[in-house]
């Protein structure tokens, strides 16, 4: 299934309200050193339409940039191929229990095409219900890049993120998603923390699902390793390329925003490089 098709499921799901208010406090910042300066935003991957709500402060800089760089190319064929549908059945390995909760959550008709697609899907589906549907932003920003002939660099192969979003966004995963009656409230509160920029409740939000996922079987050093897979190993595994692309003239990158915060974060990793790190409002 082509990656616009996934969008469309998803769409199905989403909330249809898409507002316009730009945030109060973009997650934006620059990097400066030796003379040259880089410009970072945290993006939401859906639920923010990026040409309506990113301030002109931040567009300013995005237009001024020759080079943006972001996760992964969200069009490449390993990604593509990583959502074709499969043999096994969702309602087999979830059980009869299981595939109710499903239904009742994105009605039958919905949970009939997960059938046979990996479970990567429907858990991506779920921890998306609430948010309006937007385009990526980071696929938004692509598409300007391409429009205005910026050279484009991409931090990791998509076959990667594809790779670690099918191995930890699992069965356990979706059951544990399945059990929770809180997820459309979880997702709209990660919005808010976005929106109005709050670094700490963003954090917070990204705890607490710590604490859930040890509610529910898994253990300590297992989550932690999921983690670093999904979150800090990738955030050092970029700092190389983002360095070459600083000291070729400076750049605007875009990634998920919890690769911004907290410790380990690709922004904690570069101020350790002697990067002068300052967060922007105007």
């Amino acid at each position: 299934m082509k990656r616009s098709a996934l969008l469309v499921v998803f769409a199905a799901i989403a909330a249809c309200a898409k507002p316009t208010t730009p945030p109060s406090r973009p997650l934006f910042w620059s990097i400066e050193k030796d003379g040259k300066t880089t410009y970072v935003l945290g993006t939401m991957h859906i639920g923010i339409d990026a040409d309506d709500r990113l301030p002109g402060f931040v567009w300013s800089r995005f237009h001024a940039a020759t080079t943006f760089a972001m996760e992964a190319d969200l069009d490449d064929r390993a990604a593509i191929d990583a959502l074709q549908p499969t043999p096994a059945s969702l309602h087999a390995q979830l059980g009869d229990d299981y595939w109710k909760k499903l239904e009742t959550l994105v009605g039958p008709g919905m949970a009939k095409a997960f059938e046979h697609m990996p479970t990567m899907v429907p858990a991506a589906a779920l921890s998306i219900r609430g948010l309006p549907m937007t385009e990526s932003m980071d696929k938004a920003l692509a598409t300007r890049a391409e429009n205005e002939h910026k050279r484009i660099v991409f931090l990791e192969p998509a076959s990667r993120q594809i790779a670690l979003l099918v191995k930890w966004m699992d069965l356990k995963a979706l059951k544990m998603m399945l059990d929770q009656t809180d997820t459309e409230q979880h997702a709209q509160a990660t919005l808010n923390a976005y929106v109005t920029g709050d670094e700490t409740k963003f954090l917070a939000i990204s705890e607490g699902e710590r604490d859930d996922a040890l509610h529910h079987g898994y253990t300590a050093t297992e989550y932690d390793h999921e983690m670093d897979e999904l979150l800090y190993d990738r955030n050092a595994s970029w700092i190389d390329e983002i360095e070459h692309l600083h000291t070729a003239g400076g750049g605007f990158i875009a990634v998920g925003a919890l690769h911004l915060l907290g410790p380990r974060s690709v922004l904690e990793l570069l101020r350790e490089r002697g990067y002068r790190i300052t967060r922007l409002s105007s």
